[in-house]
């Protein structure tokens, strides 16, 4: 009598995953480069990214070492520490305002408000609401702060209201979290503001938009002295306009000849950023702002710079940096404040940045890899639900749903 073959078809065993195929779905997590909408990747912006989110750690470093082992020769300047921030609004300007301007200018597809601010919404919350909690967390075990006290705070936080209801910095969460709720003010005036692109004159537009930039700056001066419009949209909006200029400046353009010409520019120039003082600052920064980020693609060793693989890859986590290096920072120069050689701040400054900055890109670029980019993926709640969904389906079913999941990402 002849044996027959087992038949195993009806009681499928789930095999374990080759080692090829672990290392193609490892691989992807460990790229720093981040996601763009439409596949548009401009490395010269993540290059002035790396500048601004620089400027914003190596203060508030600064600011943490100021009552250290060895005194800081000078008073902290919160004013020169929002350059950086200042920088992130213009640089925010020109990314939102290419697709409107290509629209309007270029006859480019109409953007859909619906997902261009459901886009917002999932890029950015997952990470600030994590930022928040973490710091909540940190407060509540190392300050011993309440969640009575913290919670009014923090849902205001939450909902961006925090400048408004309380002001910018009394009983914050999260200390930085003030330029994100001015950034949302403009997320949400985009649509409008970017009407401007419908002049079709180039010479008018643009001599518009300087001029708005120019009242802007003088008009909203006096807000500095105020609590709850200081740290606004109508203090801050000659910034973002700058980066609408850059952006009108930049998607109508011929072919750019890079010429040392504005690498001199830009070395005269920059300097000046974190030189000039609050108020004149405020009206004359927004157009040195231009200069500089036209120098960023106009000039030959500016371009080189800003586009290094290694700048654009820590401009391109600069979210996740801002959220946290501040929590970082404290925390490392708690352990760490007592080291110094000498007596000298500026080498005492050395030597904590060298021991702060390491622990600050590691933990946020471990963040940006594992929460901020995989959010960057427009797609990424439709594929989190598939992935749900396939993983409560009986072991019958998974090698249908896992193969439902895989085409859903490869159509994208």
């Amino acid at each position: 009598m002849r044996t027959q073959p087992l038949n195993r078809s009806s009681a499928p065993v789930e095999e374990s995953e080759p080692e090829h195929a672990i290392l193609f779905r490892v691989t992807p997590m460990l790229q720093f480069r981040r996601i763009t909408t439409q596949k548009r990747f401009i490395p010269q912006i993540d290059g002035l990214r790396f500048v601004a989110i620089a400027s914003v750690v190596l203060f508030h470093v600064y600011a943490a070492l100021e009552r250290g082992a060895v005194p800081a020769p000078i008073p902290f300047n919160t004013d020169l520490a929002k350059r950086g921030v200042e920088l992130f609004f213009a640089i925010s300007g020109f990314i939102l305002g290419v697709p409107f301007a290509s629209h309007y200018l270029l006859n480019a597809p109409k953007v859909k408000l619906k997902a261009y601010y459901l886009r917002r919404l999932t890029r950015l919350e997952p990470p600030y609401f994590l930022s928040l909690l973490a710091c909540a967390a940190m407060q509540a075990v190392v300050s011993h702060r309440s969640l009575s006290d913290m919670a009014p705070h923090l849902l205001a936080s939450f909902c961006y209201l925090h400048n408004l209801i309380f002001g910018a910095f009394p009983g914050a969460v999260n200390g930085v979290a003030w330029s994100l709720e001015i950034e949302v003010q403009f997320y949400l005036l985009v649509p409008l503001l970017a009407l401007l692109f419908t002049i079709s004159s180039a010479r008018v537009r643009r001599g518009v938009i300087l001029l708005v930039m120019l009242l802007a700056g003088l008009f909203s001066n006096p807000l500095y002295r105020t609590l709850h419009l200081h740290a606004s949209i109508l203090y801050y909006v000659a910034f973002f306009l700058a980066g609408f200029l850059v952006c009108d400046l930049y998607i109508t353009r011929g072919a750019w000849k890079q010429s040392l010409l504005w690498d001199a520019i830009a070395l005269a120039l920059w300097p000046t950023v974190w030189q000039m003082g609050r108020n004149f600052g405020h009206v004359a920064l927004p157009f040195i702002i231009v200069l500089l980020y036209l120098a960023a693609f106009r000039g030959k060793l500016c371009s080189w710079v800003f586009s290094n693989h290694v700048i654009t890859n820590i401009g391109g986590m600069c979210y996740s940096i801002y959220l946290f290096h501040f929590l970082i920072i404290y925390g490392v120069k708690h352990l760490t404040a007592s080291l110094h050689l000498g007596d000298n701040f500026w080498v005492y400054y050395a030597l904590q940045s060298a021991l702060i900055i390491p622990a600050v890109l590691l933990f946020c670029g471990t963040f940006f890899l594992l929460i901020e980019r995989p959010c960057m993926d427009r797609e990424w709640p439709a594929k989190l639900w598939a992935k749900v969904r396939a993983s409560a389906l009986p072991v019958s079913h998974k090698t249908v749903a896992s193969a439902t999941v895989e085409n859903a990402g490869e159509s994208l």
